[in-house]
């Protein structure tokens, strides 16, 4: 089954979605059609599918008209490689890419990167531990960066590689510590857990912690930043994520029945370290939360993702992307005209914070945040305006009379 049938009739072109020929009509075989059938149900424009359906037909002319049911998988990687080494630009090769993918993985339902023993081995492992699917990213990226540096499986690594391993990441690279420590806690895990091998950090240089403070932001700066947020649904969810202090992954993947309007109360499912937790919300925000439901009526999430943009899954089926979220609240607080090096996340600590200076106990500010530790909460006391001032008046009252 060909994809594309008489390509070299001369004046034929690639037929449009619209089916609105210009020049000489073609056949459209049936696997174009499902290829397309497959990207109108996860809502991609008409100028992507046409990408897609133009990388495709490149390939099968490149390998004589070969249908893509018959052109395997390594075949397509190596016509990928065949154009960056002709120097195709960027931009060709990585839409070239996208459309091959999307073909093999959702359409002929192939394995675009076939995952090896090791790696589904340790991926077994890390759902077996209740790890976050964001924790299992980050731990197989380190470890598939130091396989990368030596060129072999990390099973065959020696004590001292991975110790020069870590000296080229601090010395030379220079990584910051969050970065280093999410390395060694990945490799740490592989050798521990998946390959039962002893694992020291004796001889690894292990970065220095430093107790840094969070940005803060103030009520009114909060409220500025709101404001010049455009967008009603992500306006919507940022003031959920202030209102209630939530992390960003935990108000993305929201659904509506953990809103409990009765109970003015957030139900937060399998947050960090799986626990799940009850937070109150103001009425205010529920009302903007239905008046935003109401624009979608989705069952499964509160806030569905509206474009396209992956392989797997409809925008109906797959949650707003965090990513999405991030850039926007970048994007309101340059309009805002705030200096400070805010992100969503420091809508959470604003949150904490705000709530110590009007009062609240320390402990309801831990269950609501989530927090395993005192210790975590109590940093917010270094950061109210009022308590340092109250701190300040009482240290002057009784240093008076000296």
């Amino acid at each position: 089954m060909v994809l594309v049938d008489a390509l070299h009739q001369k004046g034929d072109i690639m037929e449009s979605n619209t089916n609105t020929v210009v020049g000489q009509s073609q056949k459209v075989s049936p696997l174009r059609k499902l290829m397309i059938e497959d990207m109108r149900k996860r809502s991609f424009c008409q100028a992507t599918q046409d990408m897609y359906v133009r990388a495709v037909v490149k390939m099968v002319k490149h390998y004589g008209r070969r249908s893509p049911e018959q052109i395997s998988l390594a075949e397509a990687q190596a016509f990928i490689r065949y154009q960056e080494r002709q120097g195709a630009a960027q931009s060709v090769v990585a839409n070239l890419k996208a459309g091959l993918r999307f073909l093999y993985e959702v359409t002929l339902k192939q394995e675009w990167k076939p995952v090896s023993p090791l790696r589904r081995r340790m991926l077994d492992d890390m759902e077996l531990q209740g790890f976050t699917l964001k924790t299992r990213q980050s731990y197989v990226r380190s470890v598939a960066a130091i396989s990368q540096y030596y060129n072999r499986s990390p099973d065959k690594l020696t004590d001292e590689e991975l110790r020069r391993y870590f000296v080229y990441l601090k010395c030379e690279r220079k990584l910051a510590r969050q970065t280093v420590t999410i390395a060694l806690s990945g490799i740490k895990f592989l050798y521990e857990r998946t390959l039962k091998r002893k694992f020291s950090v004796t001889g690894i240089p292990v970065p220095k912690r430093y107790c840094t403070l969070p940005v803060v932001l103030s009520p009114e700066e909060v409220r500025k930043i709101l404001h010049n947020v455009r967008l009603p649904r992500f306006q919507a969810m940022l003031c959920l994520i202030y209102a209630c202090g939530l992390r960003l992954g935990e108000a993305c993947r929201l659904t509506p029945t953990d809103i409990d309007s009765a109970r003015h109360l957030v139900h937060v499912r399998t947050a960090k370290g799986g626990r799940d937790r009850f937070v109150p919300v103001d009425e205010k925000t529920i009302c903007k939360l239905r008046e935003h439901w109401k624009t979608h009526r989705n069952g499964q999430w509160l806030f569905p993702a509206l474009t396209c943009g992956t392989r797997r899954g409809s925008p109906t089926e797959r949650h707003t992307p965090l990513s999405a979220v991030q850039k926007t609240f970048k994007l309101a607080l340059k309009a805002s005209g705030i200096k400070k090096a805010a992100t969503v996340h420091t809508l959470r600590h604003s949150y904490a914070t705000h709530l110590l200076e009007q009062g609240i106990h320390l402990r309801l500010i831990q269950e609501w945040l989530g927090h395993n530790s005192p210790s975590t909460t109590s940093r917010y006391t270094h950061m109210t305006d009022k308590a340092s001032s109250d701190a300040a008046q009482k240290i002057a009252s009784f240093m008076s009379d000296l």
